[in-house]
């Protein structure tokens, strides 16, 4: 079952149901989401690093991205965009955006999330 969200409250509600797939065209969710993607790509340390900042930057907010900052190999929007989807989303959520689930760019404006 595909599900199309615009929110992040539409996110959370589909990443906690039954969905395989979730798209999105919504520009300030694919760009946080393409940057998870992007942290996907440093490797299983720098995602294991994030994961592991994840209670941090929850409890210390935007202050949390030095955190997240000290595991990427980049520091800059990237980082900032991550640190903003996980206070967003909370922790449960954030996690398993890093660990349970695949990214597929649909155009320039687009992600498509499937679940592993």
């Amino acid at each position: 079952m595909t599900k199309e969200v615009s929110s992040i409250s539409e996110l959370k509600s589909a990443m906690n149901s039954d969905v395989q797939e979730i798209i999105t065209h919504d520009d300030d969710l694919v760009k946080k989401l393409k940057a998870v993607k992007l942290a996907k790509s440093w490797g299983p340390a720098a995602v294991g690093g994030i994961i592991a900042a994840v209670p941090l930057v929850l409890a210390t907010g935007p202050f949390g991205a030095g955190a997240v900052a000290a595991i990427a190999p980049s520091y800059g929007v990237a980082t900032s965009t991550i640190v903003a989807l996980i206070v967003a989303v909370g922790g449960t959520i954030a996690i398993s955006l890093f660990s349970d689930w695949e990214y597929v760019e649909i155009g320039p404006n687009g992600i498509k999330m499937k679940r592993k």
